[in-house]
């Protein structure tokens, strides 16, 4: 397993410079897009938003060398919708979304600076990336959050959830 791993920042400015959206020997699955009531307060709070109002909501889980590595979790304001309403299918897109984004509405998608912190793995989370340990051992994982922004404010939310293990080394 790869001592370090690149989280969707990262991922992106490899997109810009070579046009190759994985690694070597990495893919990915399990590709969801849904919409999704937003419950979670931080979430909501970073989109600009009321707790519980719509979003859509892209998932994937990226492997290397047969074992996952990163759970990437997407969390796009509705408006995106309009310009953007491929964003509902689980595929990829033709071009990277931030892209086809500019392209149809002329605004240009930035990031703000990633954050991280650690916390417990969610039950979900351990199935995801295949770990089984009995239900009272905590399991920490490292969180890395991005805000992604337009004109209008806040647009999307990436969230790279590292499996238990990973190191993820920053360019800060």
């Amino acid at each position: 397993m790869p001592s370090s791993i690149l989280t969707g920042a990262a991922r992106l400015d490899r997109l810009r410079r070579t046009g190759r959206p994985l690694a070597f020997r990495e893919t990915y699955v399990n590709s969801r897009s849904v919409l999704r009531s937003c419950a979670d307060p931080q979430v909501a709070s970073l989109l600009g938003i009321d707790l519980y109002d719509e979003i859509v909501v892209r998932s994937r889980t990226f492997v290397r060398d047969d074992k996952p590595t990163v759970l990437a979790l997407n969390f796009i304001h509705m408006r995106a919708l309009t310009s953007l309403p491929e964003l509902l299918h689980e595929g990829p897109m033709e071009k990277f979304r931030h892209d086809l984004y500019a392209e149809r509405t002329g605004k240009i998608i930035t990031a703000g600076p990633e954050q991280s912190t650690a916390r417990l793995a969610s039950d979900n989370e351990l199935a995801e990336f295949g770990i089984e340990v009995p239900s009272d051992v905590p399991v920490p994982v490292l969180v890395l959050r991005s805000v992604y922004s337009d004109d209008d404010g806040p647009l999307e939310v990436w969230e790279d959830i590292l499996r238990p293990g990973m190191w993820h080394t920053s360019n800060a």
